[in-house]
């Protein structure tokens, strides 16, 4: 063996090593370059998850869990799909589609195919290929194709809050196991975060609702009309349960039927219904949701409405509403009405955390309600009371006494020589009979609100005075004498009424009066109407009287008569006159 030889030899057996260490090195730099990479994704991960912590309002920490975890795994496209009450998708939202692949697509997902396999077996689901699996049903028209695949629940405690979907990561490879188990991981994350976001929603909304609860009953036993404060009830609970339309119906005048007492809502919705927002009957029949509500005292919340087979109610259906929440207006054993809380189609459902404190609002403020409207009804009573005891005085004490003045006055008119103080005392009489007149029309007054009953002819009539005291500027005097309610029947009464609405009229109009008498009798089987004011009179160049050819012409029908008395500057006086009973009307009844 030459001296070469031994060289060559000994160089082989120095670079075998050299070779071996080589590769130990590259060995060592690819695992410190995966333990590089794995910190850098749990750095990425940590930073994930602060990120998501960061705020508490729950629709923008949504959306950030959805581009954090896109980011995450390194994913094109990435969306969270929110599980309604129902089990049904109920948001979806995505990330990485651009404004114009938004506007190509027929229809988001609806939680059918792999989407819908994820929301019944909750369970991490990593594809090579969408379109292979079993469960695959395709995309939506308009959709941009997608191929690999992961997907993970968040869940919060034991409830499967909804699914982050990842898809086609932008390096083209496959999602592995460690973007399986980093998603996992946020996921786990975003549970706890969304639940912290939910409990402060619902400590808000607590807050909200006792604060409104305690404004409506401060409104209500301050003396607020009733009124005023349902519609404070429908404005507050549409606002505070995001709603875009509340009303509030209670028991109509036919059965089964419930009438709109309030309607909180978009100016474009009101006029809808057939007869109007305020004052529509709706139906509550049994089988309706209106009505399993109303009878039950039990809230219940349907999806989205359609007609009244699919649990909606129809009117709203016709409104375009979606999500639909009827509350009981009032405790469940004794419900008042109902609450009908209502979005647009588009929009999600109510949560139903908020149903307890949607209900106990609309418990307490039918409460207040019933409390407010047992004060006022104590205080009507009072004021009634009142009125009965100032008009028992005024006919048991006044009266009797003017009326034995009276008298007392008429008796010495005989025993006194002097024509003029004879005439005197006879004019003092005959005021005192005017006063006793006024003084039973006020008693009249007193007893018988015009609002209390205004079928009858009396209370019309006072009603009629009291509402030209507005236009005229000043209060009528009204005198009323005879069984008016008694004697005039109901054709006549509305001739009667409608010609002292047209008199009362002209005198604001055209009189220019600082006083007006009103008289109405009922002497016999006649009814006597008199209107006399102070004003300019009745100009004899006036050639346009339609308002009284009309009250002419009304007297002309029944067979009666209607005088004027006027000059310029003499003010006017009108005396319209008429049979007490129409000519198919009956003899008047006995008055005691």
């Amino acid at each position: 063996m030459s001296d070469t030889d031994g060289d060559g030899a000994e160089h082989d057996r120095l670079s075998l090593p050299e070779v071996r260490l080589d590769d130990l090195l590259d060995e060592v730099r690819s695992r410190m370059s995966r333990i590089s990479a794995t910190q850098e994704r749990i750095r990425t991960l940590l930073e994930a998850v602060v990120s998501i912590g960061e705020g508490l309002e729950l629709d923008p920490l949504l959306v950030r869990i959805t581009e954090t975890a896109t980011s995450l795994v390194n994913a094109r496209y990435g969306a969270l799909g929110v599980i309604g009450p129902d089990g049904e998708m109920s948001r979806f939202i995505p990330v990485g589609l651009e404004p114009e692949e938004i506007a190509c697509i027929d229809h988001w997902p609806r939680g059918e195919g792999i989407l819908g396999l994820l929301i019944e077996e909750p369970e991490p689901l990593r594809l090579r290929k969408v379109s292979d699996h079993p469960a695959s049903r395709g995309f939506p028209e308009g959709h941009p194709p997608m191929h690999t695949f992961l997907g993970v629940p968040i869940r919060i405690r034991d409830r499967v809050f909804g699914n982050l979907y990842m898809t086609d990561k932008l390096d083209g490879s496959e999602f592995t196991g460690d973007d399986e188990l980093l998603l996992r991981a946020l996921a786990t994350a975003a549970g706890t975060a969304i639940e912290n976001a939910q409990l402060f929603a619902q400590t808000q909304s607590r807050e909200t609702w006792l604060d409104a609860s305690g404004q409506i009953t401060t409104r209500l036993l301050s003396g607020a009309p009733p009124e005023e404060v349902l519609r404070l009830v429908a404005r507050r609970a549409r606002v505070m349960a995001q709603a875009d339309l509340a009303v509030i119906a209670m028991p109509g005048e036919e059965p089964k039927t419930l009438t709109v007492r309030v309607w909180d809502g978009p100016e474009n919705h009101r006029g809808s219904l057939a007869v109007g927002a305020r004052g529509a009957t709706l139906t509550c029949a049994p089988q309706t949701l209106l009505g399993r509500v109303y009878l039950s005292g039990q809230p219940l919340q349907a999806g989205v409405s359609g007609t009244e087979d699919s649990n909606g109610p129809e009117f709203l259906a016709r409104l375009g509403m979606g999500p639909t929440l009827v509350l009981p207006f009032g405790p469940p054993d004794g419900a008042r009405g109902v609450l009908v809380l209502a979005r647009a189609h588009e929009s999600g459902a109510f949560p139903n955390s908020w149903m307890s404190m949607l209900s106990s609002f609309a418990n307490q403020a039918a409460v207040a309600l019933e409390l407010a409207e047992a004060r006022l009804d104590s205080e009507r009573l009072s004021v009634l009371e009142d009125r009965d005891r100032i008009a028992r005085d005024l006919h048991d004490t006044v009266i009797q006494r003017l009326y034995a003045t009276a008298i007392t006055l008429m008796g010495t008119v005989r025993r006194i020589e002097d024509a003029t103080s004879a005439q005197r005392i006879r004019n003092a009489v005959d005021d005192l009979d005017d006063t006793i007149r006024q003084i039973r029309s006020t008693i009249f007054a007193l007893q018988n609100p015009a609002e209390e009953s205004p079928s009858w002819l009396r209370s019309q009539i006072l009603g009629l005075v009291n509402t030209a005291t507005e236009t005229l500027g000043f209060a009528p005097r009204l005198l009323t004498q005879g069984p008016l309610d008694n004697a005039v029947d109901e054709q006549v009464g509305e001739h009667v009424v409608a010609v002292l609405r047209e008199l009362l009229s002209n005198a604001s109009r055209h009189a220019q009066a600082t006083s007006v008498d009103v008289e109405l009798s009922v002497a016999g089987s006649k009814v006597v109407l008199r209107v006399s004011d102070n004003g300019c009179g009745i100009s004899e160049n006036v050639t346009r009287r339609s308002g009284l050819h009309n009250a002419t012409s009304r007297a002309e029908e029944l067979g009666g008569t209607m005088t004027v008395t006027s000059g310029p500057g003499e003010g006017t006086l009108i005396e319209w006159s008429a049979p007490a009973r129409g000519r198919n009307g009956s003899e008047p009844p006995v008055s005691v």
